[in-house]
C-alpha cells in the first residue's frame, strides 16, 4: 500500500514587489507607459495563478510613497494603476481593496476612480487583492499607532495593538514576499507583515514574469524550513 503523499504547502498570503517595468521598457524601445501596462497585464495574470495555486491574499506594491515625488512617468503611471485596478476589480472571486496615502497623489481623480473601484467590490468574494498604491511601509505603521491612539489616547501601543490595527485594515501577516528585477530588499514594503514571511528575488522583469516564474517562487517557498524566529 502506497504512503499518501505529504500536502505541499502553499502561502495563504503573498506579496508581490513587481519590479521591472521601466528596464522592460526601455530595453525594447517602448514608452513606459506600454511597460507599465504590460507589468499590469502580468498582475491581473498572476491572481489566476494564484487562485489555481489556492492561495487567499496577495497584496501588489503598484505605486511606492517616494515614488509619488520622484517619478518623472508619475501621470503615465497613475493611468496604468486605474486601469489595474478596474481589471483587478473584476477578476472572478477577487474582492478589490486599496492601501496607502491616497491623499498624497497629484491626481486626486485617480484616488477617486480607486476608492469607488474598493467600493463596488463584491462582498462575498473569498480571495482578496490588495493594491497598496502611494504606500510606505513607515508610513503604515505610523498611520495605525495614530489610529490605535485616536481611538482610545490611554490604549498600550504595543505589538498586538498594531497587528490587531493593521489586520482591521486587511493588512495581514504575510508568508511569501516575491520581488522580480535583480534587487534584493523591500524597500519598505510590507515592513510589520512581512515579519515571519519568506523572501523570494528573482532576476526577471516583472513583464517578463510567467506562471512558470510563479511555480518556482512557491516551490522554493514549500522547500523550506519555516522556523518563524530570529
Amino acid at each position: 500500500m502506497s504512503a499518501e503523499a505529504a500536502p505541499v504547502a502553499v502561502p495563504r498570503h503573498i506579496g508581490f514587489i513587481p519590479d521591472g517595468n521601466r528596464r522592460w521598457a526601455r530595453h525594447r524601445g517602448v514608452s513606459v507607459l506600454e511597460g507599465h501596462r504590460r507589468g499590469a497585464e502580468v498582475t491581473t495574470a498572476a491572481l489566476r495563478w494564484c487562485a489555481r495555486a489556492g492561495v487567499e491574499r496577495v497584496t501588489v506594491w503598484a505605486l511606492s510613497l517616494d515614488n509619488v515625488l520622484r517619478r518623472p512617468e508619475l501621470a503615465g503611471m497613475l493611468t496604468a494603476i486605474t486601469e489595474l485596478a478596474t481589471a483587478l476589480a473584476t477578476e472572478d472571486g477577487w474582492r478589490l481593496r486599496i492601501t496607502g496615502d491616497l491623499g498624497r497623489l497629484p491626481d486626486q481623480g485617480c484616488a477617486e476612480a480607486l476608492r469607488a473601484l474598493e467600493a463596488a467590490a463584491p462582498v462575498d468574494a473569498v480571495r482578496e487583492v490588495v493594491l497598496a498604491v502611494a504606500y510606505g511601509g513607515r508610513e503604515e505603521i505610523a498611520h495605525a499607532a495614530r489610529a490605535v491612539l485616536a481611538d482610545d489616547p490611554s490604549a498600550v501601543l504595543d505589538a498586538e495593538a498594531l497587528t490587531r490595527e493593521l489586520e482591521r485594515r486587511h493588512q495581514n501577516d504575510c508568508d511569501l514576499v516575491i520581488r522580480t528585477s535583480g534587487e534584493q530588499r523591500l524597500s519598505g514594503f510590507l515592513l510589520w507583515q512581512s515579519v515571519p514571511a519568506e523572501l523570494y528575488f528573482t532576476d526577471e522583469l516583472w513583464p517578463d514574469f510567467t506562471e512558470h516564474s510563479f511555480r518556482q517562487a512557491l516551490a522554493s517557498y514549500a522547500a523550506r524550513e519555516r522556523r518563524f524566529g530570529a
